[in-house]
């Protein structure tokens, strides 16, 4: 009787210290100059305060909480070509990530845009 306690209470404990158990992103590829609307479904995504969306290293645009499942977005100007993790950061520490989920493509004709450097200072994409 004692054993089977502790497994519940252990099964219960390792539930409710994890997080959404299937998050995924759609669509899931893009072109590289950004602003593509994308959806992360999942669960568990309310009460952890603003979240902050990252596509490789890039933070995505336009971030509503839509409810507990959805958080819509516009995708970042891509760092290059290929697939990059996405990471969702809440303002309470919570933090998820999705390796490899989103693909950029390049669309024929189109090449990234380049990224000036000004002495001294961290590198900033350059505006249309």
């Amino acid at each position: 009787m004692r054993a089977g306690f502790r497994f519940l209470a252990l099964a219960s404990v390792a539930l409710a210290c994890s997080g959404p158990s299937e998050l995924s992103v759609e669509p899931a590829e893009g072109d590289g100059d950004g602003g593509q609307g994308v959806r992360l479904v999942g669960a568990d995504l309310l009460g952890h305060g603003p979240a902050v969306v990252y596509f490789g290293m890039r933070s995505a645009r336009a971030v509503v909480i839509e409810d507990d499942h959805h958080i819509s977005l516009k995708t970042p100007e891509a760092e290059g070509f290929g697939a990059v993790d996405v990471r969702i950061d809440f303002a309470d520490g919570t933090s998820h990530t999705l390796p490899q989920a989103f693909t950029y493509r390049q669309v024929e004709g189109k090449p990234l845009r380049p990224v000036l450097f000004k002495p001294g200072a961290v590198p900033v994409p350059t505006a249309e």
